[in-house]
This record gives C-alpha cells, structure tokens and sequence, in this order.
C-alpha cells in the first residue's frame, strides 16, 4: 500500500513537472560583443603600459556552446619588435539580470557584460 502511494505520487509529480515547464529568460553571450568588451579592456591596460606594451591581440571563443553565458579571451600584448611581453586570460560573462527603471522607457531589463580574470597573471 505504501509503496504503491509512493509510486503514484512520484507519477504525478513527474507528469507535472512535464506539463507545467516554466519558462527562462537566459540571453545568449554575443561573440563579437564581448570580444569588443575584451578589446576595450586590452586598449585601456596597453594604454597604461606607459609605452611597454605597443600592440595587443585577442583571441576569444564562447566557454559553453548551447548555454553560452560566458566568453574566454586570451589577451597578448607585445613591444614595438612584436614579441609577446604579457599574455592573459579573461572570461567576458553576463551576470544574472537586472531590471533598470528609466524615466521615458519604464523597466527595462539591463543586459551589461562584466569581466574577470581566469589566470593568476595581471599584465
């Protein structure tokens, strides 16, 4: 009898859960977007360098294809004669969403890509 009641509770939950899906709003990572965010950060520390590093390069692919939240970059910076001086790795990501109120538009949702290392190396 116990068994049984188990059994069919497990059924109907089961059925429900296949019935009543709920609905998500994940957004997708846009390649070029976030290696333009890759490339802004790479210009700022180039920038900084005081002349160190001239030129840099970037290297970006989206971290999980099919759920892509994230984007890995690999950064190199190098001196005037092209040698690689520095090389760091990036991840550019969407963080969880937020709602933005603005006077004209009402509530907004706001999509801004965040960045952080993944190496331990800081150029």
């Amino acid at each position: 009898m116990r068994k049984r009641s188990l059994i069919a509770i497990i059924t109907i939950l089961i059925g429900a859960s296949l019935v009543f899906t709920w609905s998500t709003s994940a957004h997708s990572i846009d390649l070029k977007t976030a290696r333009e965010a890759a490339r802004n950060y790479a210009r700022g520390v180039r920038d900084q360098s005081g002349g160190k590093y001239a030129h840099y390069s970037t290297s970006c692919v989206k971290a999980f294809p099919g759920h892509n939240h994230y984007v890995r970059c690999s950064i190199f910076y190098f001196d005037e004669s092209r040698k690689q001086l520095c090389k760091e790795r990036i991840e550019v990501y969407l963080p969880e969403h937020h709602m933005a109120k603005f006077p004209d538009l009402g509530t907004v949702q706001e999509l801004t890509y965040n960045l952080k290392h993944t190496s331990t190396k800081e150029c």
